[in-house]
């Protein structure tokens, strides 16, 4: 039985290198992993502009009347120069400011006249002039390779017209759920049987993971139809298979044999962890198999110890990091021989051990957000390790 911090090694060593890259365009790029540098390909803003609605005028202008000679439209080309003292022009947000002599008073600092002429109540500025290149210069790193592409970065990518991110491919996944006793979620179940929790489980972890499922059936628990499904899911050349049941050593339990069966090395099939010891980690070129153990809550922890680890390193980016947290008072942790990955609520300042019963057990899974590591061996320090799940 390998450590979990064994198989992290043994995981980070399947996967010496990212998923291949590709260009997709910027509408679908959100979520992605960047893997180019993006460079400003000119000067940020590339002129000065208003950062105000009101008048521009020379820099030598003082309080007083000034004859209006015209508005500067945003998007209009800047004047070749500033107004001459006494006049000045009508100026809105965003408009193009000429380079030298010029300064803005705010509309609200301003009073117009019935004779075209208006009144500077203040002495005009230059502080609310965006000057050129105060972001970034032509050439200067904007965006640097392992990004995650979030909203803001795409809006940026679209300043400095980057259409065509180069990006990590999303990991293709195939998940096959095993279970004579699993029924749909929108069926009433019989006795005897219970809703598959776990497709919708998995499917949504991995539309947070740098993922896409391609594949995703239920079947019986016995040989003949996991490995007919199993064929069909290596059929499509996932990147990923997650098999849902069937990790352990029990009479309906084929995953490790079939994987096994169809070429796959296995490198794991128990791990020190409560839950989730029964977890298999599988390979074959082009594709690695995780054998995930049928409960819920041990779903929830193999795939944020191991699946996501993994789905990080194909997308070219960094796993998930333990943190240190204080432990919230009154947390019970109940003391195990094994390592144990306590469903947990982490807040700004401490984390919260949440109450479960067993690993079946998904109504602590509303409410946690992270893992907190009790260690076999008890520690009197109220400073915890924490994996982040959210």
């Amino acid at each position: 039985m390998i450590s979990v911090a064994d198989l992290w090694i043994q995981l980070d060593a399947l996967v010496p290198s990212p998923l291949p890259s590709e260009r997709i365009p910027l509408a679908s790029a959100q979520g992605r992993i960047l893997r180019e540098t993006i460079l400003a390909p000119e000067d940020q803003p590339p002129f000065d502009r208003s950062a105000i609605d009101g008048y521009l005028v020379h820099t030598d202008q003082p309080a007083g009347l000034v004859t209006l000679e015209g508005t500067i439209h945003p998007g209009a080309p800047a004047p070749a120069s500033a107004p001459s003292p006494g006049t000045a022009y009508r100026i809105l947000t965003g408009s193009a400011l000429p380079p030298e002599k010029a300064a803005l008073i705010m509309q609200e600092d301003t009073k117009a006249t019935d004779t075209g002429r208006v009144h500077l109540l203040q002495s005009p500025s230059t502080k609310h002039i965006r000057r050129r290149a105060s972001q970034a210069r032509a050439g200067d790193t904007l965006i640097s390779p392992g990004q995650l592409l979030n909203a803001g970065a795409l809006a940026l990518l679209a300043s400095v017209g980057a259409t065509a991110p180069l990006v990590s491919r999303r990991a293709r996944v195939a998940h096959l759920v095993t279970g004579g006793e699993l029924v749909s979620p929108d069926a009433t179940p019989a006795s005897g049987q219970i809703r598959d929790s776990n497709s919708t489980l998995i499917a949504a972890l991995l539309r947070d993971s740098h993922a896409d499922l391609i594949w995703q059936q239920r079947v019986s628990d016995s040989r003949s139809a996991t490995a007919e499904a199993l064929a069909a899911a290596l059929a499509l050349q996932p990147d990923i298979l997650l098999v849902s049941g069937g990790a352990s050593v029990g009479d309906h339990d084929h995953t490790g044999a079939l994987l096994a069966d169809a070429g796959f090395t296995i490198h794991c099939d128990k791990v020190a962890s409560r839950p989730g010891k029964p977890f298999i980690a599988a390979s074959r070129e082009g594709c690695l198999a995780f054998g995930l153990p049928g409960n819920p809550l041990s779903h929830f922890v193999c795939f944020h110890l191991f699946v996501r680890r993994v789905l990080a390193r194909l997308a070219g980016t960094e796993p998930v990091a333990l943190i240190r947290a204080k432990l919230a008072p009154r947390s019970e942790l109940r003391p195990d021989p094994r390592e144990t990955w306590w469903p947990a609520l982490l807040t700004h300042d401490s984390v919260t051990a949440l109450p479960w019963r067993d690993s079946s057990d998904l109504t602590v899974l509303a409410r946690a957000n992270a893992l907190l590591r009790v260690p076999s061996t008890p520690s009197a320090s109220s400073q915890v390790e924490v994996l982040c799940c959210s």
